[in-house]
């Protein structure tokens, strides 16, 4: 992952969230990326687009914290009992990485008072 000097909390996080199949989310969206970059018309109004995905393509090949969060928040919505796997290790990495919180409080069940109380 992208980051230098990962704590204890983060590796636990990364774990988790492999445990739970990041790596396959990964694999499966980063096909998914280049399926649409294959399917985009060679034209200029598509090369705006062909440069969201392109990004989007560099960011799965070397997932950052923030990308894998933000993949687990996604993996959640879909599968909901993935959440009590990883709720506890999620919020306190938000703890440690505020800019993190807003992934955080997406996770399904996640009420802004538990947020709150984490917080405070």
């Amino acid at each position: 992952m992208g980051e230098q000097g990962v704590s204890r909390v983060e590796c636990e996080f990364l774990f988790l969230a492999l445990e739970i199949g990041l790596a396959e989310t990964i694999a499966e969206t980063l096909k998914d990326v280049e399926r649409a970059i294959a399917d985009l018309q060679d034209d200029l109004s598509a090369n705006r687009y062909r440069r969201r995905l392109e990004d989007q393509r560099a960011s799965l090949r070397n997932p950052t914290l923030r990308t894998s969060a933000a993949l687990v928040v996604s993996m959640c919505v879909r599968t909901p009992a993935l959440t009590g796997k990883i709720r506890r290790v999620f919020a306190d990495l938000a703890e440690r990485h505020q800019e993190l919180a807003w992934f955080y409080v997406q996770l399904p069940g996640t009420t802004l008072d538990e947020t709150l109380r984490r917080a405070g």
